[in-house]
């Protein structure tokens, strides 16, 4: 099963907690290996890569952290680079706006701002992860960010792998989670399990594939005149607007992911798709097939030409023509 990884977070000096979503149903996990342990700290687990994974459910699993399960075997498939665009068009629930409504509005919060549940109070959420989208910018200090709105301050303590930003704009797609059950020692307090925060998504732009350009010599005579060997300049394509995300096919068939055309139907995808729910659900299966269908076409040139004059060349005239590429 396909399952994309979302997060590492530190868990001791020696592990990290490394938490995923399977694409084909969304069901979020959190990958454990055969002795029940946590990954290693240089683990080749990372954010954004998509792992073929089979695993089992881990028996000693405990609410609310119904996510555990235990790997048997996997294997590297591919990148995502597009990453917040890739998880938005997943059709996946998103907390949005107020902090109050995150974990199905049931946290708990503590006087010092710091959320959290009880296992005196068996209200628990159906995950411990989650992602949210907060309506404040959410500013760093001493190792966590800090939710002000209207008086109220909040305090998620941050155990993510990325280096920490001063401030995470609002708007931001961010992913929370809880820590495992806690009980501080020689202390009448019940075992608690803490709001954390996992990171944050942002899309970066995939990179392009480099060509080895071999130098073209001219043909020399054998006498006493002769020239230097002249070589080709490569050309350069000059990076349109639009590059916000993989277009497999279309960077396929028009053989440059900078092509207008390509940039085109990315605009296509930004300023049309993405505004209706059966476009967003398009996006998100296309994001799903086009790599593999794109691996199988890659050494069919010729129909790859009949895709792109077939296909892509009409729909892109309808698209102009209807100016859908426009927001």
């Amino acid at each position: 099963m396909e399952v994309l990884i979302l997060s590492k977070t530190k868990y001791g000096s020696t592990q990290v907690c490394v938490g995923g979503i399977c694409i084909i149903n969304q069901q979020f996990i959190r990958l454990l290996n055969k002795g029940g342990y946590y990954q290693p700290a240089d683990t080749q687990f990372n954010i954004g890569d998509i792992w073929d994974i089979t695993f089992t459910i881990n028996p000693n699993r405990k609410e609310p952290h119904n996510e555990d399960v235990t790997i048997q075997t996997y294997k590297f498939v591919r990148k995502i680079y597009a990453l917040e665009t890739y998880i938005k068009n997943m059709d996946v629930p998103i907390w949005r706006n107020n902090i109050s409504n995150i974990f199905e509005g049931k946290i708990l919060w503590q006087r010092n701002g710091k959320g959290y549940f009880s296992e005196n109070i068996k209200n628990y959420p159906s995950h411990s992860v989650g992602f949210w989208i907060s309506d404040v910018d959410l500013r760093y200090s001493n190792g966590s960010y800090f939710y002000e709105s209207n008086g109220v301050s909040k305090q998620i303590v941050y155990k993510g792998n990325q280096t920490a930003l001063q401030v995470i704009p609002k708007g931001k797609l961010i992913r929370l989670s809880l820590a495992k059950w806690w009980k501080p020692e020689d202390s009448e307090i019940e075992a608690r399990c803490y709001l954390q925060l996992s990171g944050w998504y942002e899309d970066q732009p995939e990179p392009v594939k480099k060509i080895e350009v071999k130098p073209t010599v001219k043909a020399q005579s054998i006498s006493k005149n002769y020239e230097i060997p002249k070589y080709q300049v490569p050309k350069i394509t000059p990076q349109p607007k639009n590059t916000s995300g993989p277009c497999y096919i279309a960077t396929l068939c028009y053989n440059d992911f900078y092509a207008e055309e390509v940039c085109s139907f990315r605009d296509f995808r930004d300023a049309t798709l993405t505004n209706t729910r059966l476009g967003r659900l398009f996006i998100a299966k296309y994001y799903i097939f086009a790599p593999k269908l794109t691996a199988k076409l890659e050494n069919h040139k010729i129909f790859n030409r009949v895709i792109k004059h077939i296909i892509l060349n009409p729909l892109l005239i309808i698209i102009k023509t209807l100016k859908l590429d426009r927001k």
